[in-house]
């Protein structure tokens, strides 16, 4: 007798399961439109440089249960560029030179979310995977003494150059969002983080970035 009970509990609860699933599982697809700060960091840089970029690309929100879900993004352009300025002096001619590098990549992120009970605030944590697409320096320098110039009478110099042997980046992001309706199953959902950068943006160099993003995808319900 207790095996019979406990085989229609079984296939009771496994009949169930899928129901229960359902009905707590909830999905939304969204477009997105972001921010970031990018920080350079590095023994090979001559010192640490900053810069802002743009993110586009769009996203699939699901919720397992209450608390449980995921996001899983993906980034078509993620800008991560970034610039530092140096000064000196040689032979008696000051100067400066600005660098930049220009960098962007294709970006996956599968998030973990966790929502506050009976709250609009998420929590959410999980691996960026980024490929580059663009990568590219310039370099600027600049004399600032009077009367004294480059041949040609120009006192700026810029040189460019395409980075080699970038690599794929790796990077864990940890933040949080707020969910606010603004229409019949539409969702603005503006979300802060940060990115840690695992990996080296360039191999055999000492420099890896790490970015404070905002984004705000805007979130269409479909289940």
């Amino acid at each position: 007798m207790n095996r019979l009970l406990l085989t229609a509990a079984v296939v009771c609860l496994i009949g169930l399961t899928p129901a229960i699933l359902n009905a707590q599982f909830h999905m939304g697809v969204a477009p997105a439109l972001g921010m970031n700060f990018n920080i350079h960091t590095g023994s090979d840089l001559p010192q640490s440089g900053t810069g802002f970029g743009v993110v586009f690309g769009g996203e699939a929100d699901m919720h397992f249960t209450r608390s449980l879900g995921m996001i899983a993004r993906l980034a078509f352009y993620d800008n991560r560029s970034g610039s530092f300025s140096t000064s000196g002096t040689q032979g008696g001619v000051n100067y400066t030179v600005d660098n930049s590098a220009s960098l962007a990549y294709l970006n996956f992120e599968p998030l973990i979310t966790i929502s506050l009970p009976q709250s609009s605030f998420f929590f959410f944590g999980g691996p960026s995977l980024g490929f580059n697409i663009q990568g590219s320096g310039e370099s600027t320098t600049t004399i600032t003494t009077p009367g004294v110039t480059f041949p040609g009478g120009s006192t700026k110099q810029t040189s460019k150059a395409s980075f080699k042997d970038l690599l794929v980046r790796f990077e864990f992001k940890i933040g949080a969002g707020y969910q606010i309706p603004i229409a019949k199953k539409i969702n603005a959902i503006p979300q802060i983080s940060f990115g840690f950068g695992l990996t080296q943006v360039q191999s055999d160099v000492s420099w890896r970035i790490m970015t404070l993003q905002l984004i705000v995808p805007v979130e269409f319900e479909l289940m």
